[in-house]
């Protein structure tokens, strides 16, 4: 299990992104439906079946919201000040979409304090991996073409940079990444790598109440 240590003050949550293996040790998690959307869903308890949304947000004690992925991007927010998290599931076409944006305007429309809200990206596929197609690249705006590195004309899409740079334009700037690639490191699943169906776990829960 990895952790970001920009959480590691945070004393009333409990946080990890976990590899393949691990991820059996999640308990009780609260999965989503993932679907690549930008929708988000705001919980006071917890749903009876995975909701359609590809992020969930709460202020609720013992809620352990958990994204599931294998080359996506898991990205966990905290705002300490009013004791809200949230659970991102980011694919390039969710994070293109707008998912973290509507996430943390979400969580401000429940009183969080954007100054204050923390960032946590877990592993995920590494520009290294993510080689890309000319027609993907001609989807997003040339002011964002910098994020796809040409080499022996071939494209490949710094997505950590991306997601980095979405998080930002949404007003944060308090970002950790664990920075591994999950198609060259084999303790995680890689749609990329092998087309397995399998997923690993990320989480984040509150563990006191105010």
């Amino acid at each position: 299990m990895r952790q970001v240590s920009n959480f590691s003050d945070l004393k009333f949550i409990r946080h990890g992104f976990f590899n393949a293996t691990d991820s059996n040790t999640v308990t009780q998690p609260i999965l989503m439906n993932q679907v690549h959307s930008a929708d988000v869903a705001f919980l006071t308890e917890a749903p009876m079946e995975p909701l359609a949304v590809d992020a969930l947000i709460t202020q609720k004690p013992n809620l352990n919201l958990t994204v599931k992925t294998a080359d996506c991007a898991p990205i966990l927010l905290v705002d300490p000040t009013s004791h809200m998290i949230a659970a991102i599931h980011a694919g390039w076409r969710g994070a293109f979409q707008g998912i973290i944006e509507a996430t943390v305007l979400e969580m401000l429309r429940h009183g969080a304090n954007l100054d204050t809200i923390r960032a946590g990206i877990g592993p995920h596929i590494q520009q290294k991996s993510f080689e890309i197609g000319p027609e993907t690249k001609a989807l997003f705006p040339m002011t964002e073409h910098h994020f796809f590195i040409k080499n022996q004309d071939r494209d490949y899409f710094d997505f950590d940079a991306y997601v980095r740079h979405r998080l930002k334009r949404a007003g944060i700037s308090n970002i950790e990444s664990t920075g591994e690639d999950t198609v060259s490191d084999l303790s995680y699943n890689s749609f990329r790598r092998n087309q397995t169906p399998d997923r690993q776990f990320s989480s984040i829960m509150i563990t006191e109440a105010l």
